[in-house]
């Protein structure tokens, strides 16, 4: 095949690629709170969010500095976290509040809407 040709094929997948990915971002929700220390006010932060077909969902949580935590819910109940340099992801506490999962690993505060985990 001619060098071109190929150069100009790939050029078209790769700019048809980075379109696509850039339309799925924003139209997805913006942020969430976070922050990465309690004694810190929260901030916002990117996420990604996955299910499966058996009720579970893992969240994905980007902090400014590309710090990413993830978060795992079990039918709607958060159970763990990832481990990470900053902690094994056990040590946690959680509650539901106006219909937000308020969630804190080790330092790390996170706010979760509840329709997100839920998919609604």
């Amino acid at each position: 095949m001619n060098t071109p040709i190929l150069l100009s094929i790939c050029t078209v997948i790769l700019l048809g690629a980075a379109g696509a990915s850039a339309e799925q971002i924003s139209n997805s929700p913006e942020t969430i709170a976070c922050s990465q220390d309690t004694d810190t006010p929260l901030d916002q932060c990117s996420y990604q969010v996955k299910r499966d077909e058996n009720g579970r969902t893992t969240v994905t949580v980007v902090f400014a500095n590309s710090f990413k935590r993830k978060l795992y819910f079990e039918d709607g109940k958060f159970l763990k976290a990832n481990v990470t340099m900053s902690g094994v992801g056990t040590d946690t506490d959680w509650s539901i509040r106006d219909g937000t999962h308020v969630i804190r690993v080790e330092r790390q505060r996170y706010e979760v809407p509840s329709a997100l985990i839920e998919g609604n």
